[in-house]
């Protein structure tokens, strides 16, 4: 049953210097943003909705050259059995 209690120690100091480094990890942060005002962050969201419809429209171009041309016979026989589809359905 000792080892329950070493088990819990090493757990609580390995806690203990996760909740350290997470520390350290913001002050670093606040450090590195202290000089931020809000013209900086302005422009830095304009900056990323820019980059956002850029690669929107990057993806669009590509997604329109990947699509499979469907052949005209395969549409005319879409559009019959639609229109046969329909007939049925009026009661015709």
């Amino acid at each position: 049953m000792e080892y329950v209690n070493y088990i819990a120690l090493v757990c609580s100091i390995a806690a203990f210097a996760l909740s350290l480094i997470a520390c350290a990890r913001i002050g670093k942060f606040v450090k590195a943003t202290a000089d931020t005002d809000w013209e900086t962050l302005a422009n830095l969201t304009g900056d990323i909705a820019a980059l956002k419809r850029t690669s929107q429209t990057l993806n669009n171009r590509l997604n329109g050259m990947n699509k499979a041309v469907v052949p005209n016979e395969q549409i005319i026989q879409q559009m019959l059995e639609h229109q046969n589809v329909e007939q049925i359905r009026r009661g015709g």
